[in-house]
């Protein structure tokens, strides 16, 4: 099966203290990958490494079949675009140019650019900020228009981190129909969410990270095979080593 991503024995630390434990994590291509893991895990610092705003310590990271290193970087970042927690935008730009800008960065400039800008901008309902700086914008519009960037340069791999923090319920739904439409034209989306219902209906395999390693990966068949019995918060909470709170300890409310 090809692999989007291939990550063996990643290690990253702050001053002395170890973040990502030689963690090792393979990607499908083609899926919709859920990583998911308490506070602290190292889920952001993964997606920084991923992304290149992080150097790591040890380790090999293939993305697309090609070695993560300064000299395939500027290749790779061609088929991979992200939307951050909280979003990377120009601050000073309006919002109209800031998506032109971000497609002339990845020369994705089709004619009909401007009917999709249209089209995506009245879908998530954003059309109104066209003309106001991304500074301005709430967190929820500049989550929404960070997304928009990111789909409109066509990659082959999309990081989503915390995609749906702060969006509201209609823009969440909508952003997981754009997903799905992603999935089926060939690219794979990695997210990262604390919002385990949308990774159990939204994505095909999901890996739970835990004190920087990857203690458990899910494929299809495998949560089908746990989840007769259990909900992925139930399994969530065993492979994190959360004990389960009796609803007795807050019986004074």
């Amino acid at each position: 099966m090809e692999r989007a991503l291939t990550i063996s024995n990643l290690t990253k630390s702050y001053s002395k203290d170890p973040v990502l434990k030689g963690l090792n994590l393979e990607v499908p291509a083609g899926t919709i990958f859920g990583l998911i893991g308490p506070n602290g895990a190292g889920k952001s610092t993964l997606i920084g490494i991923l992304t290149g705003l992080l150097t790591y310590d040890k380790g090999q990271i293939i993305i697309n079949s090609l070695e993560l290193n300064k000299s395939n970087e500027v290749e790779i970042k061609k088929d991979v675009s992200s939307v951050l927690q909280p979003p990377l935008l120009f601050e000073n730009f309006t919002s109209i140019e800031f998506i032109r800008y971000v497609c002339e960065m990845y020369k994705e400039v089709p004619e009909d650019l401007d009917s999709k800008i249209n089209s995506l901008f009245s879908y998530f309902e954003i059309e109104e900020f066209r003309r106001v700086q991304a500074k301005q914008l709430s967190s929820g519009s500049r989550k929404k228009l960070s997304f928009c960037a990111a789909i409109l340069v066509n990659p082959k791999l999309l990081f989503l981190d915390e995609p749906f923090e702060s969006v509201d319920v209609i823009s969440i739904g909508r952003m997981k129909t754009v997903i799905r439409k992603m999935k089926e034209r060939g690219t794979t989306i990695f997210i990262t969410s604390h919002i385990l219902e949308v990774v159990e209906n939204l994505c095909d395999d999901i890996a739970i990270l835990n004190e920087g390693t990857i203690v458990a990966y899910l494929d299809s068949k495998s949560r089908r095979d746990l989840q007769k019995d259990a909900s992925l918060n139930e399994i969530f909470e065993q492979y994190v080593g959360i004990g389960q709170q009796s609803d007795d300890s807050i019986g004074w409310i």
